[in-house]
């Protein structure tokens, strides 16, 4: 009688004294299936011989562009994804990263950044007689090598020539234990105003920048600052929103800006005196300390994400107040740490994927400065999701399915 294929391995790879046993029972049990009357007449051999139920590769993720995003979770159990792509901070977990090119074996981490602090819309004003608004607040959010992932810059006075006000926005996780060096692999922003009704206004001005800028808060002057924000709002990526379209929360994206330092380990917390970087005695900077956010934004490896509150007050019962908002960063790593330590045992040898970064970084790329709403189905990620889930081989479930949740 005909065995299985898997009745046949198996015999294959039994004993030479038990083969002849395991044929004899093999035998009897393919004879009962085909005896069990004329309703069920199936054999084991035939169901070796059917389609198997897939129709893609063995250890590839299936293809979703062919329609099954569009299915219903409640009949099906293929799943749709939602989120943002492979760049989303929030929807992957830390461990399903690739890098374009081999970095050896790191420990992935992950950090959140909650900026509420100062972050509120003030009224109009000016500097030094200029005519260029200087009511402004500007954030700026990167996956920077240090405690702080973001950090707020303001006017300080009227005049000119002083020294800007800065908000700095630590991440407790990243204090907490530090790695010795690390190199960022996403950074993802959720933003939210969470003002009454009543006094819903304003605007902001979103732009993910793709070059570094120069930004100290030992240095750079209140009319420098004005003059960068006027740049902001000229800049052709740059989006805007009215301050009622974030009262429900919108989501941005940081991607690699320069492959180089996204593959390079950069030391952790360091700060360096300015007489030591050849860019910062350019800028005037010989004198002053140079922190790791300052040095990160420019020469980024991420694209730094700047938001632009603009100055907006609403009178609400005689008063006068302005918005607030609410902005969560996300940042991940792969990080260094000290040899024998737990989180240094937990390293994983991240997978390299050259072309397929490449792509992940242009579809990224190509959507520009502009928000998405967190509600959204992101239909369009499905196939970049899965086009790296089956690049990645073995690590296609963390990759893929950990990046696809229920519609």
């Amino acid at each position: 009688m005909v065995l299985t294929t898997a009745q046949q391995r198996a015999l294959n790879d039994a004993l030479p004294q038990a083969k002849a046993a395991m044929r004899a029972l093999f035998n009897r049990q393919n004879s009962q299936n085909g005896q069990k009357g004329r309703g069920n007449r199936r054999q084991n051999n035939n169901l070796a011989r059917m389609q198997p139920s897939y129709n893609h590769a063995k250890g590839s993720m299936p293809d979703l562009t062919k329609g099954n995003w569009q299915q219903t979770p409640a009949s099906t159990n293929i799943l749709a994804p939602r989120g943002f792509g492979y760049y989303d901070a929030f929807t992957h977990d830390p461990y399903s990263v690739a890098t374009h090119m081999s970095v050896g074996p790191a420990t992935p981490i992950v950090g959140s950044t909650v900026c509420q602090t100062n972050l509120n819309t003030k009224a109009s004003s000016t500097v030094s007689g200029t005519v260029l608004e200087a009511g402004f607040k500007m954030l700026i959010v990167q996956p920077a090598p240090g405690e702080n992932q973001a950090v707020m810059y303001e006017a300080s006075s009227a005049l000119g020539t002083d020294i800007i006000s800065h908000t700095p926005f630590p991440c407790s996780q990243l204090t907490a234990d530090p790695p010795t060096s690390a190199i960022p692999t996403r950074c993802s922003l959720r933003i939210r105003n969470w003002t009454q009704d009543i006094a819903l206004g304003g605007t902001v001005r979103v732009l993910r920048a793709t070059t570094g800028l120069a930004i100290n808060v030992l240095a750079t002057t209140n009319q420098e600052l004005v003059e960068l924000a006027d740049k902001v709002r000229n800049h052709a990526r740059t989006r805007t929103y009215s301050g009622r379209e974030l009262s429900n929360p919108m989501q941005k994206n940081a991607t690699v800006v320069d492959q180089g330092r996204a593959t390079t380990f950069v030391p952790w917390g360091v700060i360096a005196h300015g007489s030591q970087l050849p860019w910062a005695l350019m800028e005037g900077w010989g004198s002053v300390a140079i922190p790791p956010f300052t040095a990160t934004l420019h020469d980024p490896a991420f694209t730094p994400i700047i938001i632009l509150f603009e100055p907006f007050q609403a009178r609400v019962d005689g008063g006068d107040i302005g918005n607030s908002y609410e902005v969560v960063v996300r940042s991940q790593f792969l990080g260094h740490y000290v040899q024998g330590s737990m989180l240094a045992n937990m390293a994983i040898a991240a997978p390299s994927l050259g072309d397929g970064m490449n792509r992940l970084r242009n579809a990224e790329e190509a959507k520009g400065s502009t928000l998405e709403r967190i509600t959204m189905k992101a239909l369009d990620a499905a196939p970049t999701i899965m086009n790296v889930a089956s690049a990645l081989g073995p690590l296609a479930r963390r990759a893929g399915m950990l990046a696809l949740t229920a519609a």
